[in-house]
Formats: structure tokens, sequence, C-alpha cells
């Protein structure tokens, strides 16, 4: 098997179950995205400031050191859907990376379900850092719905061992 690293950002924790799921399978290394200023985790204000990074193209300057990723062969990206696109410090790290080589995967997590507009947005982010976009999948609320969400989980590894 390839060297494998799970890129996240997570908000509530939901993208963090799923990511840590993920690498415990594959045996990948983790990185969890975190921002300089942080998001507001409830409430009102945590949709606007998200909401409103997203569809005004903010990228928020990360507090995590992006390494390297010339170790790895293969690189899963997952984070919460904010305004049918990706959380924007998933775009932050798409602007810092070189992608060149590597299969890729994304995944991402709603509470509404639809996370095809944001994995298109993620694939498409991917492939123009040189990255082959292998596959995706979406998960809506896996901290509330964890039996789904590690069906899918199963799946979705398979998917990436098989790439």
């Amino acid at each position: 098997m390839s060297k494998a690293i799970v890129v996240y950002y997570s908000l509530e924790g939901n993208v963090d179950f799923v990511a840590k799921k993920i690498a415990q399978e594959l045996g990948a290394d983790t990185l969890r995205l975190e921002t300089v200023k942080e998001y507001p985790k409830s409430g009102l204000m945590k949709f606007f400031h998200g909401g409103k990074d997203v569809v005004a193209g903010v990228k928020p300057e990360l507090k995590t050191q992006v390494p390297s990723l010339s170790d790895y062969d293969t690189v899963v990206i997952g984070c919460p859907v904010w305004a049918s696109k990706p959380a924007s410090p998933v775009s932050t790290f798409l602007d810092t990376v070189d992608l060149a080589g590597k299969k890729c995967f994304a995944f991402a997590s709603s509470a509404g379900g639809n996370a095809v507009k944001c994995l298109d947005i993620m694939a498409a982010g991917i492939k123009g850092k040189g990255g082959a976009f292998e596959g995706a999948q979406s998960f809506v609320n896996p901290l509330k719905k964890q039996e789904e969400a590690l069906a899918k989980t199963q799946e979705f590894v398979l998917k990436i061992k098989q790439a």
C-alpha cells in the first residue's frame, strides 16, 4: 500500500470523526487544518462567517504548518460543506500545495445531505494542483449517524485501497 495522508478541516467534529476512521483504516498520517482566526462553532454567527468567507472567496491564514507532501502517494482531503462549497481552510490548503503525481480523494460532511457541488469544487481544485482525482464520498451528520458513517467510510477506504 502506498503512503497516505488524510488532510482535513473540522469545525464541529463531524469531519474529524470520519478523517480519523479513514486514517485508521488506511494506516495513514493525519493533518488537521486549523486557522489563525477561529470560526465560531455554534449559533447564527457560525453560518454567517463560514458562508460569507466561502462566497467571498476568502482564504484564511492557517495556523497549521503544512508539510511537504513529497513522501505521500495518496492524499485524502476532507471538510464540511459551507454554502454548498468546501470550507475556506481547505481552499487555503489547496492554494499552498503541489499534488502532482498524487492519487487524491475528497470527502465532505454536511447537515443537509447534498455535497455534490462541494465535491466537484474540491475535485477541480485537486486537478488544478496537478493531482489525479480518484473519487469522493459525502457524509451526512456523521456524529449523529455513526453506523451509517462507518459503513460509508469502509466503502470509501476500499475505493482508496483499490486505486
